[in-house]
């Protein structure tokens, strides 16, 4: 459950959920109910909680041997290093600036280079940490901001601002998420903002509302909104319109085999989506949700491929999911960095707490779903049940293969992302950060064995009889022989 508000409104729920305020004042602590544990997660992989006083975390990067983690309302950037089983948290922050803050704003997204780092995030003019509720007049002073910092190995510094949005305040889409391309280009989303313009395919009949700006619709000036935006950081931070017709995500992850760009998208209460996202993409929003023959009860009729705008295509998102279940981070372990899962993309969600991961095909542009799987047209979840088929308990009641089930029963997942072979997980209602890897099965040598090597060693047997404990730990795979041997 989400709990935001002034202070008056959080005490009231936090005293009826019986638990206490933060020090912040800004909502309230969560505890963990289920914590991770070994049978919540594919056999063979194991989950460590890393570090559990995190104030409502929203994604993180790597840095060196740094994690910076984003804190959504306080506006700060945490800086943990991990030290064998140990985890040092740096009592001073990387950053520390004045986010306006709620649902869907505050400091959102963060995307490293090898020479610097980017963020996103709900920029607060008014110079301290502002709750963001509509219709307030000192919550208007707010933008969203890309800004590009420096790295000093502490601190991040020497702020340039890249790109400004508008921020509206009535809890509308601000996106934010932000990923790194292999030749280091930046990838970041902004969500509809609550618009009906050019970039949500409405060119024809634009209508934007702004707070404090106008109470009717207005066709000028054109708001960059529902889009996503690639910059290029060797060539000047050059900004490039990537992708139009974006609801609003939460996740952005390039395939490291491909390049590819993907991402999550939210639907109202029907048909979130996986995008494969090519340059000059067409998301469909606010035409489509879902494949576009499907019925949305939100669209409220027949969905229709939105007209051509420029050089940007529609096309059918690769996944859905029929009743939200509010995807967020997607991410792609390097070839052969995760176990078997190397070929498979990994998708979270804030509703369930669960971890999917998807096949990819041959070409890296679709999924390989199971053949015995009744799988419809790419849409693969719903909450509309046939008796016949399996319910899995913590992924909500839907028609979920065991194939694509990978960990469940975490506090709302915001980001996932993969480093040094190792999965990291950020739970945002309980605040945790948490670390997911392979198991490295024990490795016993019978006594029988070990004695034949000693015995063979002093001449006390043949070589024959030595050979034959070679063999043994041959054919159980504790001994490897190259196939090019």
């Amino acid at each position: 459950m989400e709990v935001y508000g002034d202070l008056e409104s959080t005490i009231m729920a936090c005293d009826e959920l019986g638990i206490p305020v933060a020090p912040n004042r800004k909502s309230c602590i969560f505890h963990p109910e289920v914590v991770p544990v070994d049978k919540t997660v594919s056999d063979g992989y194991m989950v460590t909680k890393i570090y559990d006083g995190l104030e409502f975390p929203t994604t993180l990067d790597f840095v060196g041997d740094n994690i910076l983690v984003l804190e959504k309302h306080s506006g700060k950037v945490i800086r943990i290093q991990e030290a064998g089983d140990q985890t040092i948290v740096y009592n001073q922050p990387a950053l520390d600036v004045s986010v306006r803050y709620n649902f869907y704003s505050g400091m959102l997204g963060i995307a490293a280079t090898p020479d610097h780092v980017f963020l996103y995030y709900t920029e607060s003019e008014s110079g301290v940490d502002t709750l963001e509720v509509s219709g307030k007049e000192e919550g208007q002073h707010a933008k969203n901001r890309v800004y590009q910092y420096d790295w000093d190995g502490e601190k991040l510094i020497n702020p340039v601002m890249i790109k400004e949005f508008i921020a509206q305040q009535n809890n509308d889409h601000h996106g934010g998420v932000m990923t790194t391309g292999l030749n280091n280009e930046v990838y970041f989303a902004i969500g509809d903002q609550g618009q009906s313009g050019v970039f949500e395919n409405r060119s024809d009949d634009p209508c934007y509302v702004i707070d404090f700006v106008n109470t009717s619709c207005s066709g000028e000036p054109i708001y960059e909104t529902s889009s996503i935006f690639k910059i290029d950081t060797e060539n000047d931070n050059k900004i490039e319109l990537f992708a139009i017709g974006i609801r609003n995500s939460f996740g952005l992850g390039v395939d490291p085999v491909t390049g590819y760009l993907w991402d999550t998208e939210n639907g109202l209460n029907y048909y979130d989506e996986i995008n494969l996202v090519m340059p000059g993409f067409n998301s469909g929003w606010n035409h489509v949700m879902g494949p576009v023959d499907s019925d949305n009860p939100d669209i409220g009729g027949i969905q229709t491929i939105p007209p051509q705008f420029e050089n940007f295509v529609y096309s059918d998102p690769e996944l859905s999911w029929y009743e939200t279940v509010g995807p967020t981070a997607i991410s792609i372990p390097d070839k052969d960095g995760f176990g078997v899962f190397s070929d498979w993309l990994f998708v979270g969600d804030f509703h369930f707490g669960t971890i999917y991961k998807f096949q990819l095909n041959s070409d890296r542009t679709g999924f390989d779903f199971p053949v015995s799987s009744n799988y419809n047209d790419n849409v693969i979840f719903q909450q509309v049940l046939d008796q016949d088929e399996e319910i899995i308990e913590g992924a909500g009641s839907f028609r979920l293969h065991d194939d694509n089930l990978f960990a469940r029963t975490f506090a709302g997942i915001s980001d996932i992302a993969f480093h040094d072979n190792k999965m990291y997980v950020l739970s945002i209602m309980d605040g945790t950060l948490y670390r997911i890897t392979t198991i490295t099965p024990e490795i016993i040598i019978p006594d029988w064995i070990k004695n034949n090597a000693g015995w063979w060693a002093t001449n006390q047997i043949d070589d024959a009889t030595y050979v034959s404990s070679l063999q043994w730990l041959i054919s159980n795979k504790i001994i490897n022989i190259p196939s090019s041997v």
